[in-house]
């Protein structure tokens, strides 16, 4: 029995780490991993696998080694573009992010301890392949000038312009992510009760609450504007001119154009998501509701906002303050006459 193991592991090794990658993508998928988590792995390993075939056309997996990660990580902190061949954001002229480099970090990790717990290797290669440290950057979300820019430049009186109205507002009202708004059905949608329901990361349901400016302008578009489906039973709510349903790279596109449109430059769709949460905050909501509806795991994910949202203290006092709201500022400085 011990020699079977040992042959079939001897096997497993003289594998292509191509081959491999493909099996590992397999068993993500019966693990019951997200499209958008599976693909965020591909992805990654792919960069890896083409990273190593610059040397050689044949990567076995009994070849790879720490060196091999190592030298896979350096070339990424030496990279000056970003964006390179990506679906629907431009390249620019600079760094990686930390964030960037630390996600290749953990993919090749969990592809090691994988392959270690599969046979394919006598050990975890890349378990000493340290993570990069993290900066604590504060993310700045949209001001108020900046949403105001976006809105403006969306044509109300064309069908792909209250589309893209909705879609927008949708953005900035519920903080839901680019997947989940491509995805979202019809049914999944309760005018009456202001919520819909979406399927978020890990295949976990839950309920998103939405104001009633966003339901007026989905309602808006559904009523006005949504083109009858190619598929009669398609059921997604958002559909290109065409009537197809919207790609999550097709939306990605419609942001991209829309910041260009609009002169904010920095916009994605993401950054919507980040907006939400602060001005969610700052509008007196508590992180613990934030956490539901922006669907963490983790409320230390969550806690990053409370950060953001307190940068504004300032301006609040201001506004606030007990004693300047007194009014007392019209009287007369200086200390008070004494009674004779």
């Amino acid at each position: 029995m011990r020699e079977k193991r040992n042959l079939l592991a001897r096997k497993k090794m003289k594998l292509t780490l191509s081959r491999v990658i493909e099996f590992y993508h397999s068993a993500l998928e019966l693990e019951g991993k997200s499209i958008n988590t599976i693909e965020w792995y591909q992805q990654k390993l792919e960069a890896f696998l083409s990273f190593l075939q610059l040397s050689s056309q044949q990567i076995l997996v009994r070849d790879l080694s720490l060196y091999d990660g190592r030298a896979f990580i350096r070339s990424l902190m030496e990279r000056d573009t970003l964006f390179d061949n990506h679906p629907w954001r431009e390249e620019v002229q600079r760094r990686l992010s930390p964030h960037t480099i630390h996600g290749y970090v953990r993919t090749l990790r969990a592809f090691a301890s994988w392959l270690e717990e599969e046979g394919y290797t006598d050990e975890n290669i890349f378990k000493r392949l340290k993570l990069p440290k993290l900066p604590e950057t504060l993310i700045q979300p949209l001001t108020e000038d900046e949403i105001k820019r976006i809105l403006f430049a969306i044509p109300r009186d064309t069908t792909m312009g209250v589309r893209n109205y909705a879609i927008v507002l949708l953005f900035l009202d519920t903080g839901i992510r680019i997947s989940e708004l491509a995805n979202l059905k019809l049914d999944d949608i309760e005018f009456g009760e202001g919520h819909f329901k979406v399927f978020g990361k890990g295949a976990r349901e839950r309920i998103v609450p939405m104001g009633i400016t966003a339901q007026r302008a989905v309602i808006r578009y559904m009523e006005r504007s949504r083109p009858e489906p190619v598929n009669p039973s398609e059921n997604r709510l958002f559909l290109t001119d065409s009537g197809d349903p919207m790609s999550k790279n097709g939306t990605g596109k419609v942001i991209q154009r829309l910041a260009r449109r609009a002169e904010v430059h920095r916009l994605h769709p993401h950054l919507f998501r980040h907006t939400f949460a602060v001005r969610y905050l700052k509008n007196g909501g508590d992180v613990f509701s934030l956490q539901k509806i922006l669907g963490h795991k983790s409320l230390d994910v969550t806690r990053r906002y409370v950060q953001l949202a307190g940068t504004d203290l300032k301006e609040k006092h201001r506004l606030f303050s007990p004693v300047d709201n007194l009014g007392l500022a019209g009287r007369r400085r200086g200390r008070p006459r004494q009674q004779r």
